[in-house]
């Protein structure tokens, strides 16, 4: 899985989880910016280790990751929602 599908992934996951505590009435964002700032850290875990200049953040979005523990959670609701989605 590349950073930019990931970075989709958990976009899509922090958006869900704002709108499900708006609609429930809760004056909080549902966990959307404690997992926005996780996915900011993982990112810049590897501006730090590939030492990119910000010229090159760019090229982010191309490294392989694979499919981190950190979000293991959100990847397996993704998973979860797409087998839903497929109709037999």
């Amino acid at each position: 899985m590349k950073l930019s599908f990931l970075t989709e992934i958990v976009t899509k996951r922090a958006n869900q989880l704002k709108e499900d505590a708006r609609y429930s009435g809760s004056y909080s964002d549902g966990g959307c910016g404690s997992l926005l700032k996780r996915l900011q850290d993982y990112r810049q875990k590897f501006v730090v280790k590939l030492d990119l200049r910000p010229s090159e953040f760019k090229n982010l979005n191309d490294i392989e990751v694979g499919e981190p523990e950190e979000f293991s959670e959100v990847i397996e609701k993704y998973k979860i929602q797409l087998a839903k989605n497929i109709k037999l």
